[in-house]
């Protein structure tokens, strides 16, 4: 048995029989004998715990950041101004043309901060950021290590406090003190892993340690070690300010004083910390935010060049939904059937893949029409669609009676819902890296339900049907209620 193991047995039966006696002489029984038992399990518990802790620490850590190369940060901030290239090709010519339009400032804006980033790479300076709950002791510890730690440490030049549970650090901080005043709560963990995901380095600090008993502390300690242990991570317990504590002295009389004292700030285990990481650590730790930063950048270069995208890929969808409502139009079909001919929805995949810079054969095009098409039947989209717009025609009678006027409208008002999905979904993959894009048609079900109550409002579809009612040869005008016959 492990000697310190031993000497937890030991205390415990060496007590029995025997009364307990305090620091200050004053002996106490079965309550003492009680209280030093659950002490002394708490400490086996935490001696166990530990040990696992350290067996389990072997392993990769599932969210811990791994060293980052100069050369690969070097190589994002390139793809940057690949991407602004890539940006500019794409603009209609108009615009390309006239430097007075409003996308050449955040252009511009744009390789000012790339060049901002890249000149970051040299940095020798760090910044820190302290986020956690409310009433953890963020601001007393920022006052704390600014006025001791901080001293020593030109390196440091700001130590920034993140207030609100959600909040985000600020993009330049090389490093997050993330705080805590007790056993961690899951939102709290939930907190430390998008920290990590977003690529932010994290320290996890246990603030208050002074208001715990050693034994219990010891417990709290090793419970958030053993949670955090997948994060790569370890903890320093703190005292940032201690609670003054109430002393109780004999005197050579025999009279007792009873007096208050203020215990000393307990930071030595997160100012080692800290210290290490700025002595060993600074590189990486400005080229991690570096990389961060930079990967930023490309989702913003990445954003407006689907926004312009857009504007090119809405006038495809829009020729295609009148296309789709011409040729119902002219052959009806049942409603259920209305998408069972691909080539229309096709072409548009192919179209909508193009201007995303995504190629699809027509058999690929085909066999993803036909997917799309079995999940808006699957999900009752057709049947809802033809309903909504077939209330609406019905103040058009005349309209209405004509065989075709449902299904055209249907077929284009569904052809514009799979066009707006798909516009939707080559976006969210351009954000992705290309290893990580999956053009899984059939996962669309959920993006189609997204768009399609997005869209039904009752004064959205009526501007469609007025749309289309222009758009629609063979179609009639609205009538006047006084002439619309009864409904049959």
């Amino acid at each position: 048995m492990h000697e310190t193991e031993a000497s937890y047995f030991s205390r415990w039966f060496g007590i029995v029989g025997q009364p307990v006696v305090d620091d200050c002489g004053d002996s106490f029984s079965l309550g003492g004998w009680i209280r030093h038992f659950r002490d002394c399990c708490r400490g086996l518990w935490a001696l166990v715990a530990a040990k696992n802790s350290t067996r389990s620490r072997a392993k990769t850590p599932a969210f811990e950041l791994g060293p980052v190369d100069k050369s690969a940060v070097e190589k994002v901030i390139s793809a940057l101004n690949s991407a602004l290239d890539k940006l500019i090709e794409e603009l209609p010519e108009a615009v390309q043309s006239d430097r007075s339009q409003p996308i050449w400032a955040e252009i511009d804006r744009q390789r000012k901060a790339i060049a901002q980033t890249l000149t970051n790479l040299d940095r020798q300076t760090l910044t820190l950021a302290v986020v956690g709950n409310q009433a953890t002791g963020k601001t007393t510890l920022i006052s704390q290590l600014s006025e001791s730690w901080q001293k020593s440490q030109p390196q440091i030049t700001a130590i920034t406090e993140v207030n609100g549970e959600t909040a985000l650090p600020p993009t330049d901080a090389d490093l997050v003190l993330f705080v805590t005043a007790a056993d961690l709560m899951q939102s709290e963990l939930a907190r430390m892993q998008s920290l990590l995901k977003a690529g932010h380095r994290v320290e996890l600090v246990f603030n208050k340690q002074d208001q715990l008993t050693p034994i219990d502390r010891q417990s709290v300690v090793a419970r958030i070690q053993t949670r955090v242990e997948a994060l790569g991570m370890g903890v320093s317990a703190i005292a940032a300010r201690p609670n003054p504590v109430k002393v109780r002295r004999h005197q050579a009389n025999g009279e007792v004083e009873e007096f208050t004292e203020q215990p000393n700030v307990q930071l030595e285990s997160l100012s080692q910390r800290l210290t290490e990481l700025v002595e060993n650590n600074t590189q990486q730790l400005v080229w991690q935010t570096t990389l961060r930063q930079a990967k930023a950048l490309t989702g913003e270069i990445q954003h407006l060049l689907n926004h312009h995208r857009r504007t090119r890929a809405m006038p495809i969808v829009e020729q295609m939904q009148w296309i789709a409502a011409g040729s119902a139009f002219a052959s009806p079909l049942p409603s259920l059937d209305l998408l069972a001919s691909t080539a229309i929805n096709a072409q548009l995949i192919i179209d909508l893949g193009a201007v995303y810079g995504q190629t699809f054969s027509l058999q690929q095009a085909k066999t993803a029409a036909g997917t799309l098409a079995e999940l808006l039947v699957k999900l009752g989209l057709v049947e809802l669609s033809t309903q909504a717009l077939g209330s609406l025609l019905k103040v058009h009678m005349a309209t209405y009676v004509a065989g075709g006027a449902l299904q055209a409208v249907s077929a284009a008002y569904l052809t514009r819902m799979v066009g707006l999905s798909l516009m939707d979904f080559f976006e969210a993959q351009s954000l992705l890296a290309p290893e990580k894009q999956t053009f899984a048609f059939t996962e669309m079900g959920d993006r189609l339900q997204t768009i399609f109550q997005a869209t039904k409002q009752t004064a959205g579809l009526q501007a469609f049907v007025q749309q289309a009612m222009a758009h629609i040869p063979g179609l009639s005008q609205p009538q006047s209620p006084s002439s619309v016959p009864a409904a049959v």
